[in-house]
This record gives structure tokens, sequence and C-alpha cells, in this order.
């Protein structure tokens, strides 16, 4: 079996008629017929029966048509591949995004870049305050979205996005705890990301002299938060519906307060990015305001 005698047997199946797969296919009617002959002789069965006006699949046919179509679909697939492998597209990079950034915007515009580059793979990396940035110091990563930014030198680094960062708390623990003033905090657990591995464990917004409940995990950060066991700053896109309803109450202090995060696109100076690498990072920078 041959995959040229996959084609045929899938044209004559589309087209109706050997005559018409012959002519699409710029052979003659003989070759085609001569060539599922074969075929049908190599499979002990016949595909077709030729008893009509026009040939129609017999059993046999409609279970090789069946595996036929995956196999065309397969090799049209390896194609684009190789298509893309000549226009030196990259199989695949790796982004490092810190989790405060705005996913579902940035998920859709990478949905749409994916479509547009089905072969290069995109790998995402959820990451915490200085992780971003040393992946992308340690080549770990070619892009990263974040707010922590230390080695100015090393990087370039673009602002595309600002998130606010609000301090909020259940209103049933605020009720529970009567709190009134920036001081009664102090006896109130700070629900704090931290990150060990950054410059002297980095962590945002934290109240000096209060309690501490150090966590590295964002999605745990707010179950805590919302099941009233403590208070923290969460991303403000996050928290919207639970705003609305009025379950989160923010808190406004002198020290304490909403704040203004910038989340900045990166790559090491003078890194030569492949042709697929170079088109994200240009989508992405044409996407500033993308957390607005």
């Amino acid at each position: 079996m041959t995959f040229d005698q996959v084609v045929v047997f899938q044209k004559i199946v589309d087209l109706g008629s050997f005559k018409a797969a012959a002519a699409e296919l710029h052979k003659t009617q003989p070759a085609l017929s001569l060539s599922i002959k074969k075929l049908e002789e190599e499979l002990e069965v016949e595909l077709f029966d030729r008893s009509g006006y026009r040939p129609t699949l017999t059993p046999h046919g409609k279970a090789f048509l069946e595996k036929s179509i995956r196999l065309l679909n397969n090799m049209n697939e390896l194609q684009e591949l190789s298509k893309s492998f000549k226009n030196n597209e990259e199989p695949e990079i790796n982004l490092s995004i810190d989790g405060i950034s705005p996913l579902p915007k940035l998920l859709l515009l990478f949905k749409k870049f994916s479509d547009k580059f089905p072969h290069t793979k995109l790998n995402l990396g959820l990451n915490i305050l200085s992780e971003a940035e040393r992946r992308v110091l340690d080549k770990e990563a070619q892009i990263g979205l974040t707010h922590f930014i230390s080695d100015k030198n090393s990087l370039d680094v673009v602002p595309v996005a600002s998130v606010k960062m609000i301090p909020v708390m259940s209103r049933e623990l605020f009720k529970e705890k009567k709190v009134k003033l920036q001081s009664d905090l102090l006896s109130i657990d700070q629900i704090v990301i931290g990150d060990k591995n950054g410059p002297k464990g980095a962590s945002f917004g934290v109240m000096e002299g209060g309690k501490r409940w150090r966590i590295s995990d964002g999605h745990f950060k707010h179950e805590i938060i919302f099941a009233g066991l403590g208070w923290g700053h969460l991303a403000e896109h996050t928290i919207q519906k639970e705003l609305k309803e009025k379950k989160l109450v923010v808190l406004e202090f002198e020290d304490i307060h909403p704040k203004e995060l910038s989340i900045n696109l990166i790559r090491l100076k003078k890194h030569q990015f492949g042709i697929v690498a170079k088109n994200l990072w240009n989508e992405l920078l044409s996407q500033i305001d993308l957390g607005k």
C-alpha cells in the first residue's frame, strides 16, 4: 500500500467517479483503476461496488475511508509543519507570566497567536514575584511579564499594563474584628505571597509589625481571604464579582490602600529572537494598556 493509492481512493470518493478523480489528479482513468485494483488485491477486499452508474463504497470501503481520512489529515499536518520548518519558525517558545497579570486578556491574545502560528507551542508558566524575571535571566524563558524588576541592566523592560492591587478582607471578618483603624490590622493575619528565592524573600505590600501568613500560591491566597482567615492584597480584576456582591471590604488607611502596579514585558538585552518569538513580542507591544 502506498500513500498515493490512499490519495487516489480519497479523491474518487470525494468526486464520485474515476473519471473526475483522474482529471483532478492529472492522471489517466486506466491508471487510477489499476492503482485501486492493486490496493484491493493487497487488502483482499473490494473497496468499491462498480455495478452501478457510479462507484459506491462497500462496507470494507467505508471502513477504509474512515482510517484514510485520519491518515490524510495527519499528512496535511506534517506538510504544514514542514512549511513552518522551512520558514524557520521555532518549535516552541517559553513565556513566564506573573500571577497578577490580566490573564483573561492575555490568554485570548495567546489563543489568537497560536491560531496564527499553530506549529509553535507556547509554554506558559505562571509565576510569582521575582520568578518570572529569574527565568528570563536564566534563559529558561524568552519572554516574561512581571511587575518585579531588579536587574534593568540585563533586560529590555517595557510597561504594557497596569494592575490595581487592592487590600481586602471578608465582610464577616471586618465586622467580627470591628476594624476601624490601620492598627486594628496588626492582630489579624496578613496573607502574603512569599518569594523565598527572590531578593530577601520579596513580598508586596507587607505591613510592618503585623501578623503574617506567608504562602506561595496565588489561588490559595484568594481562598484564604474569601474564607475570612485574614486580609491581603488581591488584583482588582480577579475580585470584581466579590466586590460587586460586597463580600469583600476594601481597606483604606494611611499606609494600606489600593495601589497601581506596572506589568512589564521583559527579555534579555541583545537577545536574538526567532521569527515567531519576534512576532509575539511585537504583538504584546501592540497591546499596551491591555490591563485596562
